[in-house]
This record gives C-alpha cells, sequence and structure tokens, in this order.
C-alpha cells in the first residue's frame, strides 16, 4: 500500500517539513501522535513522557546513550508497534526525557521504519511517499 502525505509546519517552525501520523502501540494502549520522517535518525525515538500513557515501566528497559545535535542523552529501548493507517508493524524505539519536541513526538528513523518502508522525499511537490 501506498501513502502520501503533505509535507507541514508544525509548532514555531515555519519551514514545511516532512511530518507524518503515526499510532504508537503497546499491548492494549496506543497513542496517536505526528513524527518526522527523518533519514538522518538511526531509530525511531519518542518524547519519553510517551511511556506513561503506553504504560510502559522504563526501570525495565535497556538503557542507552543516545548522540545527536544536542548533545548526548540517556534513551530507553523498548519494543513496541508502530502504524501508519492502522498497518502496524513492530519496531525497536527509543524515548528519551532529554528529548521533547516542539509539538511533535517523535522521529521515524532508520531502524524499524526505513527498513520496512520506501521512502521518498519530494521538497519541490511538498510530499513523502511511503511505498
Amino acid at each position: 500500500m501506498v501513502h502520501t502525505f503533505k509535507y507541514q509546519t508544525i509548532g514555531s517552525s515555519k519551514l514545511a517539513r516532512p511530518f507524518i501520523p503515526l499510532t504508537l502501540r503497546h499491548k492494549d494502549r496506543t497513542v496517536k501522535i505526528k513524527a518526522l520522517v527523518d533519514s538522518g535518525a538511526d531509530f525511531c525515538m519518542f518524547d519519553g513522557e510517551l511511556t506513561y500513557m503506553l504504560d510502559i515501566d522504563v526501570t525495565k528497559l535497556e538503557k542507552i546513550n543516545v548522540n545527536g545535535v544536542a548533545g548526548v542523552a540517556t534513551g530507553y529501548v523498548a519494543h513496541i508497534e508502530i502504524g501508519v493507517d492502522n498497518q502496524f508493524f513492530p519496531i525497536p524505539a527509543v524515548f528519551s526525557f532529554a528529548f521533547s519536541p516542539d509539538e511533535f513526538g517523535g522521529l521515524a528513523g532508520q531502524l524499524g521504519f526505513f527498513d520496512t518502508y520506501i521512502v521518498e522525499f519530494n521538497r519541490k511537490a511538498m510530499h513523502v511517499v511511503l511505498k
């Protein structure tokens, strides 16, 4: 199935970027967020606050260091499912309380997202296509 999403501006940024609606699922809990499709992100990474909504106990998760443009942060690896248009697939996701994006919930990165979809960015047409 092919999914096409228009670039959007979110929060204080005036730059349209490839945000997509994602549903995070852990057991019987789901949370709908907007995620930035980020080819430079190694992992799918989400705001640590979402672990409360998904009933994930971070004290039982593997703890890792995550390097980014803002430096090093602590991340917690959880095995969840993410869904695009109600098509779900399992991924290892990193949650970090040091990662608190402006009005969106996370990043759709290489491991778990880009190895599931063929992703086509079209800045000129202002859309991202997932195949």
